[in-house]
Parts: C-alpha cells; structure tokens; sequence
C-alpha cells in the first residue's frame, strides 16, 4: 500500500504545488481554492498541509517547512470560539457556516504536522478546536456533540466520532484529562447505539427519542470506523475490546452494501453517493490489514486512482454529485475532493508510522 501512496503522492503535489500563494502585503502562505475563486477552507488547507508532511515522510524534500507555514496561515484564521467556517453549500456572498466535522477531518492533520515540525501553531490549534467542542457536548447525552450550533435537535452520529477524534488527538499533545473522559463517553455512546434500528449499521442521524433522522450511510459509517482507529489504544481495556467487535461488524456490513451499490437504504445523505470519491470509505477499510475483502476493496481503489491520475488528471476528483441551487456555492470541488482524499491518505500512512503519545 505504502509503495503505491508514494506514487500517488509523487504524481498529486505539483497539483498542490500549483496552488500555493502568498499574501502580497504579509508574505502568508495559503492554498487556493480556484474553482471558488478564493482562500481553501482552513480544513482543506490543513490536510493538504499533513500531505506535505506525508510527502516529506516518503519521498524527502521540503515538505515540513510548507506544512508549517500552511498550519500557521490555518491558526491565524481559526474563529475566535475554535471552530472553522468552511464556504461550501452557503448563500453567496455569506459567512462560512460552522460544522465540526471541518474540525474533525482536520485534527489528525494538525497533530501531525505538530509531531513533524514541532511548530506550535498546530498544536495550540488542535486544542483551541477540541475546547469549543466542549461547548458542543449534547445537553440531551453526555456521548454526542451538536455536529452545528444550529443542528441541536437531533444527534448526528458521524459527529460525534469527529469529535471523540479530536479529543484523543488534542490528549496526545496536551495531558487534558477532560479530552480523554469525553471521547470514552463518545464511544460508549455509539457502541450503544451501533445497530438498535437496522443490523450492523449506524444510521447518520438519530431523533432525541431514539428514531431515526435519517438512515444508514456506507460513507459515514466508514467515518466513524475510520476516525475511531487514533482513540481506540487510549481507551480502557473493555471498551476497547468492545469497540473492535461493533467496528469489524460495521465493516463487514459496508463492504456487504457495496456489492449492491448507493441506494436509499445503504445511502440515504444523497451528497454521499459518489462512494469512489468518498476516501473516508477506504480509511476505514485500511484500519483492517487483516481482513481480507476489506484490504481488497482498498487495493483495488488505490489501484484505480493511481492510474487514472496518470490517465485523467484531476478529472478523477471531480464531483459526480452536483448542487443545483444557484444561489448557494458548490457543495464540494474538485479541489475539496482532491484535499480530503491527501488527508485521508496521508493518515492510512502517518497513523501507523508515528507512535500514539501518553502524557
């Protein structure tokens, strides 16, 4: 797998490389998001800056310098409160809305540019973002945080894994023991909730009662599979065993609804149907060297986007799910797409080669 990452990287940076700008009045590095015609979202801009860091890692160069100016440019726009704003499926011309899971897909981005360049900038804001999700805990259950401020009647259950994630990592680097108690709460929570309506599936949201919001998700439950890999050696030995059953089970049922394809009952967010493109699907297959058809479909998918790279370009990025409303910006692009799939990537490969740290 290493070995083809390494190709895949050495064929995806001059893309990154392209984008890269400075500020003309402070000399800032950022990336540029060109098909919004603006700055990239601090999320993006930090897991393209952990790809620089993934970069360095396998092949050398200047990598960790370039990681550390993009995660400083990421510090300085952080919201006042901890959050990121992210521009995508907004009313033009508005403020970026806040959604945790643009912290939660940056987190392990942040602490590994921390860990690769000791540049505080990263590592004070990881635990800026991990304390505003404190502010987020559900009043309703200790186990799940409000995925936006304006999302509070329902539990969506993704988030609070993004969440829970973000706590261990923000542990790792700051011995806050308050990270640690709610990301245990977080993953009782979901091992409790793990197939109450439909076996072996989580749906993406639950009612406060208990109902489902809205059904099962492939995607979103290889988010929270996925992102629970860098908590699950801090938790306490029975939870901890417990989890490794719920999450074996969650991806054998994934792996089960892709032979059939994206539908209404596997994949009821409908922005969620371009499975190819959702590289948080292929995380949580890489958290299982051990299972056959898991590692399998990984391979295959990393095959594919190695050649079609060469072959297509950026093309392969492109969203096949568009937003039609035109009063609101895209949903996702082609830039988006390309800068989860460099984080994502880049923790399949970092998670493992850095050790977990124990204050």
């Amino acid at each position: 797998m290493r070995e083809r990452i390494s190709s895949v990287v050495k064929t995806l940076k001059p893309y990154f490389d392209s984008l890269l700008r400075e500020d003309d009045e402070t000399g800032h590095l950022y990336l540029l998001d060109d098909e919004l015609g603006g700055r990239a979202s601090c999320c993006t801009q930090g897991e393209v800056a952990c790809f620089h860091i993934l970069d360095w890692t396998l092949n050398g160069g200047t990598g960790r310098e370039t990681a550390a100016r993009l995660i400083e440019d990421v510090a300085r726009r952080q919201l006042p409160q901890g959050a990121f704003a992210q521009p995508y499926y907004v009313k033009k011309g508005a403020e970026g809305t806040i959604d945790i899971a643009e912290i939660g897909a940056v987190a392990d981005g942040l602490y590994h540019v921390f860990r690769a360049t000791g540049n505080e900038a990263a590592r004070v804001s990881l635990a800026k973002a991990a304390d505003y999700l404190l502010t987020q805990v559900a009043a309703e259950h200790p186990g799940a945080v409000y995925k936006n401020p304006s999302a509070k009647g329902h539990d969506v259950l993704n988030g609070d894994m993004y969440a829970a994630h973000t706590w261990g990592r923000a542990w790792e680097l700051t011995g806050r023991d308050e990270y640690l108690r709610r990301a245990e709460a977080v993953f009782e929570h979901l091992a409790d909730r793990f197939g109450k309506h439909s076996p072996g599936w989580w749906p993406y949201t639950e009612n406060w009662d208990g109902s489902v919001g809205m059904g099962n998700s492939v995607a979103y439950q290889g988010t929270i599979v996925g992102f629970a890999h860098t908590v699950v050696p801090l938790l306490p030995d029975a939870l901890r065993e417990r989890w490794g059953k719920v999450a074996r089970d969650a991806v054998d049922t994934m792996l089960e609804a892709m032979e059939r394809g994206p539908d209404d009952e596997n994949e009821a967010p409908w922005w969620c149907r371009d499975w190819g493109n959702a590289w948080e699907i292929y995380l949580a297959f890489s958290r299982f060297p051990d299972h056959a058809a898991a590692r399998a479909r990984l391979d295959e998918r990393l095959r594919e986007i190695e050649e079609k790279l060469r072959t297509d370009g950026l093309d392969v990025f492109r969203p096949r799910v568009k937003t039609d409303d035109p009063e609101r910006t895209p949903v996702t692009t082609t830039f988006r797409k390309a800068a989860t799939f460099a984080g994502i990537v880049s923790y399949m490969v970092l998670d493992d080669l850095v050790p977990p740290v124990r204050p």
